[in-house]
């Protein structure tokens, strides 16, 4: 094990300002360990000189205070005469799951205990990160030295994690090694701490949350054949899925309750027992298990058909709740809306474990409007005391090595489990030391499921200035890049399954990744921790591989050299397999990663070509004869004339999934090879909601191939893009144009609308997909075959410095982009924050589409009611009630952790001088917006881009 031997100036400032707290108030004296390079204390583990868990404790405590302090402490079987003495699991009575205690007892006596042996392990390294350890990785630990070591004289914490029911990580770390996982104060495999001679380390019982149903029970290999009609019929096709059961079979259930008989008999002690399906979505539809269904509707109307997984746990449960009442029956959806049915709640000894795997990977998980109707739901149906577990997912399994913004979010999730009552929680990282801060991500982990309330910022800072030591800064520079691009555009989908990373970072962003990553590398020569940089820089070296051609330009614009493609690939794989970095034979994904010579060769031969995604044409229009889709798709005209495509989908019946099912029920435009190019990409639609707010009546995104360098490598199929369409009743039956941002569209990306499945929607329909080039939005731009003088423009920009003065406006840049905006928020308490507004000027007169950049800096998660976009008329007012008249009005919604810009349409709009166009923030409640900013009001000639148009003029080059 590598350690720093050099004290940093951020442990001079915990140690002092912390740990000798209590001797500049004089309330005692300070607790020497050590002074001088002598240790003044032995360490004495409660029950003398063994192998147990206390024993592991005390060793590694020697271990590392020799180290910070340069002395040599001996472990005794007890105290030493002339010593202090620092006792390790004194026997201890505690208040909460796994509390800890550090505490000075006397003038000659430091305790650390905890309610069992691996609460003694972590108190632990808890004091010894007091001391200003570090534990960054497996084989890394940033250790301070000092030659005076001493702690308050008063001191005396007690602490205890929040989520004590699990805290696992599935990853290397995780599952390999039991010290890391400790120092991580993770919970971790029984066989573990088997395996490393220490069974007193196990927890009390192991969870038990995993897929059942085909497997453990069931066994599809043994019975399918046999008794297929076990099993989930199936009414598309008639078949049936080994992985779920007929609840309506006695057959099945006389087998599955002896099989859970013999199971927990088998196991003495067992707590918790897994009646989870099988990994499938799929439910029943036989007549019977409809029927169960049918019994228990929602308050919406709507027929919810994980029915059957609460009906079929409950069953369990009240079947063994006498023989065994000390056992929990766990079930485990993934995701899936579940009843709110008054009538229905799990049995007491029934409980849930939620996997959201559908969801956006790159937010914190309470910013997925699904999920108060799944995980809080399931919160909600359990009993009281009856915790729920949540099984999450922080990578992206199709590669683990390149760059994913999900390194923050964890911090709002687990406040977000918190705040619900989640006590357990699994997770599935980058199964690779190697892969794109994974170390970093699996620390923050640990220590955020056992205080979710603390600073990510503070907590970021500490491990990267521990890790990289004088790179550190490049790190974080490498870190607020992929931020910046997390939040570039809203509406980007961050899947779990997705290789590409065009939909988020630029070549810009490429060439600064690559070049910071580099930077850090280079800073750390002849320091121990240049492995850690090396590690960290593969991100860098798989991004330049990936999206080589799309950093030709700027890197030449940046000054920064690139080698070649397979100078580059050639490096990956030293670093990769160098076995002196500790991870030789990493798996690099759980599938479909591109690191092989086959893939990369064939990357690499149309590299060098620089990217060019200029647009071929200004706009292209693709009205409802020009759309196609699934199943349910139908042609419609209006009484005026307009034609349009529609779907319907029934709450309950239907013979397909109705759940992004394009084949079944969607609405789209596929683009063809001349659409190539960066796109605002706009949708036309109009829904029919059935409740006062459904927060998703359609979705609106992109599926799309992956084209690294030019080349399609194969026909997988991403999700890049993905909006929730709130709808409101006041909407029903009026057109709206939505738009999904500034999109990198590739041949054969699929545009597409679909329905939501929260609630009943009578109809989605869809007029026209809209494609229109960013310099139409983004600049203005001249008609030179105008007449009219008012009407020269295709469009007009107006940018934030062109706002209106305000007392609580400012102007801000942003520093990555480098663009301008305006941000209202409350810089002056003495002057009103109403609204940013913007005023219309006489040359800017006319009939025109509206278009907002606007960024919402949310108090909470979902707020539907961040702030309104509206275009008003001053010097007009209502002869009824004197309100200001207001032609055009749009909800704009926000989230806490989705601060991203997004783009609002208001519609088409006919401007007179004087009209004002505005965000206005929501006010009067405590939960009001921190900020709203906006860059850009756009204004767009409607007869322009109502129709295909050719490519706009060829812009000079600057020189």
């Amino acid at each position: 094990m590598s350690i720093n031997r050099t004290i940093s100036p951020l442990f001079l400032l915990v140690t002092s300002c912390v740990l000798a707290t209590g001797a500049l108030r004089a309330a005692a004296p300070e607790f020497v360990l050590a002074s001088g390079g002598a240790a003044k204390a032995v360490i004495v583990p409660h029950g003398g000189i063994t192998t147990n868990g206390v024993n592991f404790a005390a060793r590694e405590l020697a271990d590392f205070l020799n180290r910070i302090s340069g002395a040599r402490f001996l472990v005794a079987p007890k105290p030493v005469p002339g010593y202090k003495t620092i006792l390790v699991g004194t026997p201890y009575q505690a208040k909460q799951k796994e509390e800890i205690r550090i505490r000075v007892k006397d003038a000659n006596t430091l305790e650390i205990t905890g309610e069992n042996p691996r609460s003694v392990v972590y108190a632990t390294y808890d004091l010894l990160e007091t001391f200003g350890c570090v534990f960054v990785a497996h084989d890394y630990d940033y250790v301070p030295t000092t030659n005076h070591l001493a702690i308050a004289g008063d001191y005396d914490k007690v602490d205890a994690p929040y989520f004590y029911a699990l805290r696992e990580a599935w990853s290397a770390i995780g599952w390999g090694d039991l010290t890391t996982s400790l120092k991580m104060r993770l919970t971790f495999p029984p066989n573990l701490a088997d395996s490393g001679k220490l069974p007193d380390l196990k927890m009390d019982f192991q969870p038990g949350c995993n897929e059942a149903i085909g497997g453990v029970f069931l066994p599809s290999r043994k019975y399918f054949k046999e008794h297929p009609e076990w099993y989930a019929y199936q009414r598309k096709d008639g078949s049936r899925v080994p992985l779920w059961v007929c609840l309506s079979n006695e057959g099945m259930w006389t087998q599955i309750l002896k099989e859970i008989d013999e199971h927990i008999a088998s196991r003495p002690g067992c707590r918790e027992v897994s009646v989870a399906r099988g990994d499938t979505g799929a439910f029943c539809e036989c007549e019977k298990c409809t029927e169960l269904v049918h019994q228990y509707p929602d308050p919406d109307g709507s027929e919810v058909y994980t029915v059957q997984d609460v009906l079929f746990s409950n069953r369990i449960g009240k079947h063994f709740a006498k023989k065994y009442p000390q056992v929990r029956f766990n079930m485990l959806p993934y995701g899936q809306r579940f009843p709110k049915n008054e009538n229905l709640k799990f049995e007491p000894n029934v409980g849930g474990c939620s996997a959201e795997l559908w969801r956006n990977h790159g937010l914190p998980a309470d910013c997925n409007e699904r999920s108060d109707y799944s995980l809080g739901q399931v919160c909600r149906l359990s009993a009281p005391g009856t915790h729920t577990y949540v099984w999450d997912y922080l990578a992206n399994f199709r590669d683990w090595i390149s760059p994913f913004p999900n390194f923050r979010i964890f911090a709002q999730t687990a406040r977000y489990y918190k705040r619900i009552s989640v006590r357990g929680v699994t997770c599935q990282h980058q199964y690779a030391i190697a892969g794109d801060m994974s170390e970093l991500k699996l620390w923050l982990y640990g220590k955020l499921l056992w205080n979710p309330d603390q600073d990510v910022d503070q907590l970021i800072d500490t491990y990267c200035n521990a890790a990289y030591g004088r790179g550190a800064r490049f790190v974080k520079e490498y870190l607020d890049i992929l931020e910046h691009a997390r939040l570039r555009n809203r509406w980007t989908w961050y899947g779990c399954y997705v290789n590409d990373t065009s939909h988020f970072l630029t070549g810009d962003d490429c060439v600064k990744i690559y070049r910071a990553l580099d930077n850090a590398f280079g800073q750390l020569r002849g320091d121990p921790r240049r492995k850690l940089a090396s590690r960290a820089r593969l991100a860098g070296l798989s991004v330049a591989i990936l999206r080589y051609n799309d950093m030709i330009e700027p890197a030449q614009r940046l000054r920064v050299k690139l080698p070649s493609c397979p100078a580059l690939w050639a490096e990956w794989k030293t670093r990769m397999h160098d076995s002196s970095l500790g991870f030789t034979g990493q798996w690099t994904a759980e599938g479909g990663a591109p690191w092989d010579d086959n893939t990369i060769n064939r990357i690499s031969t149309n590299a060098p070509v620089a990217s060019d995604f200029t647009c071929k044409s200004a706009v292209v229009r693709a009205d409802a004869s020009k759309l196609t889709g699934g199943k349910k798709m139908t042609r419609q005209r209006d009484k005026d004339g307009t034609e349009y495509c529609q779907i319907k989908v029934a709450a309950l019946g239907e013979p397909e999934s109705t759940w992004m099912n394009p084949d079944f029920a969607e609405i789209g435009y596929t683009a063809r090879p001349e659409h190539v190019g960066d796109w605002y990409v706009f949708a036309t639609v109009r829904t029919g909601v059935t409740v006062p707010l459904d927060e998703s009546s359609c979705y609106v995104g992109i599926y799309q191939s992956w084209f690294p360098n030019g080349v399609k490598l194969d026909n997988r199929r991403m999700e890049v893009v993905n909006q929730a369409v709130a709808g409101r009743p006041g909407d029903n039956g009026k057109w709206r144009t939505v738009c999904l941002g500034k999109r990198r569209i590739f041949d054969g990306s699929r545009i597409w609308v679909m329905n939501g499945v929260l609630h009943p929607c009578d109809y989605i329909d869809v007029r026209e997909i809209t494609l229109v080039d960013p310099r139409v939005v983004e600049s203005s731009t001249a008609s030179g075959d105008a007449k009219d003088a008012a009407a020269k423009a295709r469009s007009i920009i107006i940018n934030a410095p062109g706002f209106d003065k305000q007392a609580n406006v400012r102007i801000q840049d942003d520093r990555i982009d480098n663009f301008k905006y305006a941000r209202l928020a409350n810089f002056n308490t003495n002057a009103p924050v109403e609204a940013l507004s913007w005023t219309v000027k006489p040359e800017q007169e006319g009939e025109w589409e509206v278009v907002m950049k606007v960024r919402i800096g949310a108090a909470f998660a979902l707020d539907y009611d961040a702030a309104l976009a509206t275009v008003t008329i001053p010097y007009e007012r209502c002869t009824e009630c004197d309100a200001i008249q207001t032609p055009a009005r749009v909800h704009v919604s926000g989230s806490l952790g989705d601060e991203a810009w997004q783009i609002v349409n208001l519609g088409r709009v006919d401007l007179k001088k004087g009209m004002k166009v505005n965000l206005v923030p929501r006010a009067g409640t405590n939960d009001v917006p921190h900020y709203v900013d906006v860059q850009s009001i756009s204004l767009l000639d409607p007869a322009f881009i109502a129709k295909s148009q050719p490519a706009l003029p060829v812009e000079p080059v600057k020189k």
